[in-house]
């Protein structure tokens, strides 16, 4: 059996996609019962409010509450968490070896998935304690693709990962406003100019989806002296690259600094 302690938005999401490929056995703690009542009547998932019962019931369980709270939640079902159980942290800025260092499992998975997992296109990055062992890391990469993509990738890497997938749904989210506010200055309405920025990001991704690089899509949009040339100009001048930078380096740093204070 599986599972969660936590029952919010991401819980969900993997939950969902587990359904949907039709894993069951999922049992998820949670505080609160309107929430569980919603997890339990859309799912079908047993549900509690009591995390030790979770831990006592299932071999395979995945920590999907916030990194502000883990230590707290760690106190409480340690004393439960024996080396045959699978232990997976979502928790962004949590380390394997903290992990470790508090429960009595080398069977331990730190993953980052990232919120388009809501409608099963996230990306998730896992990376794996030095000393695990067995065939468990096939169960969580199939919980994984069942709401998108997954890589394996070393745990010195994860604070970029959680800066690059983990935040880019909202700095991506924050372009998409911008141009959709800028199409409203131009006369657009709201519906309108959100129409033709979402479907224009779509159509982006698919064809970078061929394996198109970035890099020469532009090239491909940009006509000498034309309009997309005069827009990438005014990009250009104000050092967007240096600002996507600077943004990323911040949402990185702040990954090491929640894991550092754990």
């Amino acid at each position: 059996m599986i599972g969660f302690i936590g029952g919010g938005n991401m819980a969900e999401a993997m939950i969902k996609g587990m359904t949907a490929k039709g894993m069951k056995d999922i049992y998820v703690s949670e505080p609160r019962e309107d929430r569980r009542h919603e997890l339990a009547t859309a799912y079908g998932v047993r549900t509690t409010s009591s995390n030790q019962k979770v831990v006592s019931a299932c071999d395979v369980l995945i920590l999907a509450v916030k990194p502000q709270i883990m230590g707290k939640v760690l106190d409480e079902i340690s004393s439960g968490i024996t080396e045959e159980k699978l232990v997976v942290s979502i928790a962004a800025g949590i380390t394997l070896a903290y992990l470790e260092s508090r429960l009595n499992t080398k069977l331990l998975i730190r993953v980052m998935p990232n919120t388009p997992a809501l409608v099963q296109e996230g990306m998730s990055v896992m990376s794996l304690c030095g000393s695990f062992h067995g065939s468990g890391v096939d169960t969580v990469q199939a919980i994984l693709m069942s709401i998108g993509r997954v890589i394996v990738l070393p745990e010195e890497l994860m604070d970029a990962v959680t800066a690059l997938s983990g935040s880019g749904p909202a700095f991506f989210a924050l372009f998409v406003e911008a141009m959709i506010e800028a199409g409203e200055k131009m006369g657009l309405s709201v519906k309108d100019a959100t129409a033709l920025v979402v479907q224009t990001m779509l159509g982006t991704v698919r064809l970078l989806e061929t394996g198109m690089s970035p890099e020469k899509l532009r090239k491909i949009v940009t006509s000498p002296g034309g309009t997309t040339e005069a827009g990438l100009k005014v990009f250009e001048e104000t050092a967007l690259r240096q600002v996507v930078n600077k943004s990323l380096l911040a949402a990185k740093k702040r990954s090491a600094e929640l894991g550092r204070s754990q």
